[in-house]
């Protein structure tokens, strides 16, 4: 059975440098640090003696519920089970929702309250979601004619650089992600994937690289 925190795992959640926060329990939050603050937006002061699911509201990829009386981080820990790192969808105070990967520890000391670690993954859950988009319109495109090879579209020519980004888009690669990698501003981006899809006659990017594997550029 958990018990009521301590003075330590107060430190622990506040001195960690991951967003992290604790509950008792009775799934109450009982820490609450700063970078948890700053990830949803919520300050401590609200978070506090509020329960984890008034505060998260976590759902799965179908959008099922997640938080709440079956927590699978509370029922792993009564039955003295490993605790699986959990992928939720979370609504922010403001802004707009996250993703993230939860991960649960008891710690050592009397298992004293479950402490909850949070990562970001809302650019890698998009690009996932991105690059499964592209295939199956790359399926759907391929399977448009009787022999699944679709019809040969007229040749388009591009330069190095869009190539590049294209392959980049390919990935699942944000604009952020891909001025990073090639050391060029977002609006450089901006302009060469503009300048891609004009030249391959989409009308979004998911479409241009759909469209780049049809037409072998990829």
């Amino acid at each position: 059975m958990l018990r009521a925190p301590t003075a330590g795992i107060t430190a622990l959640v506040e001195g960690a440098g991951d967003p992290a926060f604790a509950v008792d329990a009775t799934r109450t939050i009982v820490a609450w640090n700063r970078a948890a603050e700053r990830l949803l937006h919520l300050p401590a002061t609200e978070a506090l003696g509020r329960h984890c699911a008034q505060i998260l509201s976590g759902r799965d990829a179908r959008g099922r519920p997640v938080c709440g009386p079956l927590c699978p981080a509370v029922l792993a820990a009564q039955r003295r089970e490993p605790l699986a790192a959990m992928e939720l969808r979370v609504d922010r105070h403001a802004g707009a929702p996250v993703w993230l990967s939860v991960s649960s520890i008891i710690p050592a000391a009397a298992a004293p309250c479950i402490v909850h670690i949070l990562r970001d993954i809302t650019e890698e859950y998009h690009r996932q979601a991105f690059v499964q988009q592209m295939l199956r319109g790359a399926i759907e495109l391929t399977q448009g004619s009787p022999d699944g090879s679709g019809d040969d579209p007229p040749p388009v020519i591009l330069s190095p650089r869009q190539t590049t980004i294209l392959r980049l888009l390919a990935s699942g690669a944000g604009t952020r992600t891909i001025a990073r990698t090639l050391n060029i501003s977002p609006a450089t981006v901006r302009n060469h994937i503009q300048q891609v899809m004009t030249a391959l006659q989409a009308h979004s990017r998911l479409e241009a690289v759909v469209q780049a594997i049809q037409r072998r550029i990829l």
